[in-house]
């Protein structure tokens, strides 16, 4: 009797085991950006992983393919929308093909500050963006995080003030707001491919381009340019997106651990932004690069010469009242955070390094 007894219950206990197997969700996540451990984007992925694992104890595991393997930004957006993706951390560029009031993120000198950046994305008024891309495309936005602030740089003209910019061929993304803005500070906006743009301003097709700092500094601009004004005309958000089926399919505490895992995520991308970009303009600096930090007055300068024309055309597109909410939004962000922006840096910096250990085990 005891044979048949052992033999049912290991049956039982391989049952059990498919069960729980079974009962595993898996999660696959869209990103765009470099699979290297010291990646900002690949950091926060690990803390996300790692959060979301313990709260669920097991039961939803991410899955993070990073450099593009689950196609481009527009592809893995439509997969989302159509179920072939469960997640993703994009950009908002092809997100406005789908809902055109994420142009809001277009509107150039619209936020001052990381700190005051990271209070808009957590405010009422991007909470409404949110919805409303719900609505129309079945896609959830668990969380924003900042993805950083794009500069612009020349080469044989020290950018100090849009007057330095006159006439000069500055490579812009084919968007008509930012090539709007890039006339506005009266230089010719020259849309060529990110791929061929070292070549370009190596032979001179261009005299200039507009990258956040990362990109500045890991694609070697700064061997082709020799000037960096760190204006921050544009915002970029990096979006965590879950298809709405698949979020609906979950429990309660699976649905809270995926929102509370998103806003570890926002910390991490957002603090080691913060520390690499400091990094990589000091090196940038050792290499000989001359960076300019506007005053207030000479950023007004910027700001008074290219949001006029860029307003106007995102107005048209996506209606005033999206856009005076975003300024209002970023103008109430502002004054939250107002003198205490570095304190603020600092503690995220130390937060997303402490987080990325523990996710770690370091």
């Amino acid at each position: 009797m005891k044979k048949p007894l052992a033999i049912l219950l290991s049956l039982a206990m391989l049952l059990a085991g498919a069960a729980a197997a079974e009962a595993k969700i898996t999660l696959k996540v869209a990103n765009s950006g470099p699979d290297t451990p010291e990646n900002r984007t690949v950091c926060a992925a690990d803390v996300y992983t790692d959060m979301v694992r313990k709260a669920t104890n097991g039961e939803v595991e991410l899955v993070f393919y990073h450099a593009s393997k689950l196609g481009g930004e527009a592809e893995a957006l439509e997969g989302i929308q159509m179920g072939t993706i469960d997640m993703g951390t994009l950009t908002s560029g092809p997100a406005a093909n789908f809902v055109p009031q994420t142009m809001v993120f277009d509107i150039p000198y619209l936020i001052g500050s990381s700190p005051a950046g990271w209070e808009f994305l957590k405010s009422d008024f991007v909470k409404k963006l949110s919805d409303e891309f719900l609505k129309k495309t079945g896609v959830r936005i668990l969380g924003i995080a900042e993805h950083g602030f794009r500069h612009f740089t020349a080469k044989g003209a020290e950018l100090r003030t849009p007057a330095d910019m006159k006439d000069l061929k500055i490579r812009v993304m084919e968007n008509p707001a930012h090539m709007a803005m890039t006339r506005g500070l009266g230089a010719s906006p020259t849309p060529i491919s990110y791929s061929e743009l070292y070549m370009a301003l190596q032979q001179g097709v261009v005299d200039g381009m507009e990258c956040p700092i990362a990109n500045i500094h890991d694609s070697k601009f700064y061997e082709v340019q020799d000037s960096l004004v760190l204006d921050g005309h544009l915002y970029g958000p990096l979006v965590i997106f879950i298809n709405e089926d698949k979020f609906q399919s979950l429990t309660p505490a699976q649905q809270e651990a995926l929102y509370k895992g998103a806003e570890a995520f926002c910390i991490v991308h957002a603090g080691i932004t913060a520390a690499s970009d400091a990094a990589a303009l000091k090196d940038m600096a050792d290499k000989g690069m001359k960076i300019h930090e506007l005053s207030p007055e000479e950023l007004a300068m910027f700001r008074n010469a290219a949001q006029p024309a860029a307003l106007e055309i995102i107005a048209k597109r996506i209606g005033q009242d999206w856009v005076d909410g975003a300024v209002k939004a970023a103008s109430e962000a502002e004054a939250k955070v107002a003198g205490k922006e570095q304190a603020l840096m600092d503690e995220c910096i130390r937060e997303a390094q402490e987080m990325v250990k523990i996710a770690r085990g370091q």
